[in-house]
């Protein structure tokens, strides 16, 4: 084993910041890290090259099971997190898509809070020595005292202003995968439909579906409401990264005050907002932490889990009765998207009850790092030689939407996270290629 950890990012915009956070965490307490591409990382050839080290997975369904499967296999220690159930309070949510796979391949999973883990371990049970409390660094990063660091310039948000946000999560029905049966594969080959229950499972991603397309209804109509209404505002349309844009830019192209924002941090067009719209979707978590005004319109509850997002976010089943919400807050300063601050921050605390602490990152870190000398890979020097060449592909455009950075990017967000992180960042970089760069210490 040796004292090193692989980094995989697979959406750019919302895991590179967290994982820049706890990269430099480990760097700082002497360990080296591999951080790039998530289909170079978990690839076979080259997790049976890469020297053996920590696999940080950002999610646990099978997919991530079986890679995980495959870097144990290969020697690696797979830990994970889980980015999709930031918004859930319910087991359902918290397990619906932990894979039995995932869940006996992992060494050590890092869950977002109590109620997370007790979910987990009631699942499985064998599990329960194998959890961390540990916060989610996503949250780290939305703290007053951290968001300015990784907010990126856009110069976008000051040519839009003033505007609402509408921002749009739309993956069965508007998918990059051109339509409901191609994320009903996706969602196969991820282990969605997995096990006795099969049948059970594909009535709810079909219920999840048509909950989707009655919110899409309502979005659009909505939409379609402000840009004829709204005086002096823009609207600014932000899709999910594995949506179609075009659908978007085609409704909108004739509307001379909307925009449609692709392949964006979104933190800096939440807060640049002077409202976020939103059906069901983590934005508007992401808004309550950040103090930003947010407006949830979603007709019916999600179908597989209760959210915390009612209790965050003014939400209105109607579209009629949004609206109204919207034309009182913005022409009388009133109505029920004001004076639910009080509310809001207690949701916040049940829900998260560590967010304050602006500790995930460096308990994870600390986490792998302890996991690592256990296995005899105490921070020090070590001679990283691969045990065969890297295997590089060419990329696939939908890859492409979802992570390009380069080793500019890379190096100028390791820097910003050393200095929340508040280590004295003294290292070498090393572009690997297959989309990798190796950290050490020195």
């Amino acid at each position: 084993m040796n004292p090193i950890a692989y980094l995989p990012i697979e959406i750019q915009v919302r895991e590179l910041p967290s994982r820049l956070l706890i990269a430099a965490h480990l760097l700082g307490a002497g360990y080296a890290v591999v951080i790039g591409s998530h289909w170079s990382l978990v690839t076979g050839a080259n997790q049976a090259a890469l020297p053996a080290g920590a696999y940080l997975f950002k999610t646990v369904n099978r997919i991530q099971g079986d890679a995980m499967t495959l870097a144990r296999a290969n020697g690696h220690l797979p830990m994970a997190t889980d980015e999709e159930v930031l918004i859930f309070t319910e087991d359902s949510g918290y397990t619906g898509a932990f894979s039995d796979v995932a869940a006996e391949a992992c060494q050590l999973f890092f869950a977002q809070s109590p109620a997370h883990q007790d979910a987990v371990t009631r699942k499985f049970p064998h599990l329960a020595g194998k959890i961390r409390v540990t916060g989610n660094p996503r949250v780290d990063l939305l703290l007053p005292q951290n968001r300015a660091a990784f907010d990126t310039a856009d110069a976008r948000v000051a040519d839009a202003q003033p505007y609402i946000l509408f921002n749009t999560n739309y993956a069965n029905i508007n998918s990059i995968w051109n339509d409901s049966h191609g994320i009903a594969a996706a969602a196969q080959a991820s282990g969605a439909f997995d096990g006795p229950d099969r049948e059970a499972k594909i009535a709810m991603f079909n219920a999840i579906t048509e909950w989707e397309r009655v919110n899409f209804h309502a979005m659009t109509t909505l939409m379609d409401w402000a840009v004829r209404n709204i005086t002096g505002l823009k609207v600014v349309v932000r899709p999910h990264p594995v949506e179609r844009h075009r659908h978007w830019e085609k409704m909108l192209a004739n509307v001379p005050n909307a925009q449609v924002i692709l392949r964006s941090d979104p933190h800096p067009w939440i807060t640049g907002s002077k409202l976020v719209v939103h059906t069901g979707c983590t934005t508007g978590l992401e808004a309550a932490l950040l103090g930003a005004p947010a407006l949830n319109l979603m007709p019916g509850d999600f179908p597989a889990s209760g959210t915390i997002l009612g209790a965050v976010n003014p939400t209105f089943r109607r579209w009629e009765d949004a609206a109204q919400a919207i034309t009182d807050y913005f022409t009388k300063a009133s109505g029920p998207l004001t004076g639910h601050e009080a509310r809001t921050a207690a949701a916040l605390q049940a829900h998260l009850p560590t967010y304050r602490d602006n500790a995930a990152a460096r308990l994870i870190a600390a986490a792998i790092a302890d996991t690592l000398r256990a296995n005899g890979a105490a921070p020090g020097a070590f001679d990283f030689t691969l045990k065969s060449p890297l295997v590089e592909k060419p990329a696939h455009e939908l890859r492409k939407q979802k992570y390009d950075a380069g080793a500019e990017e890379i190096q100028s967000g390791l820097g910003k996270a050393a200095m929340l992180a508040g280590v004295m960042l003294q290292a070498s970089f090393e572009n690997l290629g297959a989309g990798l760069f190796l950290v050490k210490p020195q």
